[in-house]
């Protein structure tokens, strides 16, 4: 793996973003790569994930505002789509898939399914098996990679 540049090697050259816009960049892309690794951790928090990329809570915090989302959309992006994919493609019991995606309790992991993807994974389930589910739910679209 490549240490991440320091400020000072990523300003030369760039008077105007000094490296905090390319050094932000690239905290946020070794943050989304620690949580699609660690995305089944119920103890992923904002502060272990800060820890994971040795970086303050705050500069994790700006890195995902920068790119248009924040910590939390994205973990629970991660886990509603790696969910989404055992429902599919498994015949997994729900609760079991609620252990592999992080979730500690399967009422909690219901009622965040479906408000993502507007309707129970059941239900869900049952569409996909059918083909009558859109592939990708609308916030997907609110995880932004730039």
């Amino acid at each position: 793996m490549n240490p991440v540049p320091t400020t000072r090697q990523l300003a030369e050259g760039r008077s105007r973003d000094k490296g905090g816009r390319t050094r932000r960049k690239v905290v946020y892309d070794e943050a989304v790569a620690v949580i699609e690794r660690r995305h089944t951790d119920p103890r992923l928090s904002v502060d272990s994930l800060a820890r994971n990329v040795y970086v303050s809570r705050r500069q994790l915090q700006r890195a995902f505002t920068e790119a248009g989302t924040s910590v939390q959309e994205c973990l629970h992006s991660v886990r509603m789509e790696r969910a989404a994919e055992l429902l599919r493609d498994t015949s997994l019991p729900v609760s079991e898939i609620t252990r592999s995606v992080g979730y500690r309790h399967s009422a909690q992991f219901a009622k965040a399914f479906r408000r993502y993807y507007g309707q129970a994974p059941t239900q869900w389930r049952k569409a996909a098996a059918n083909g009558s589910h859109k592939r990708y739910p609308a916030a997907t679209a609110r995880l932004v990679t730039q």
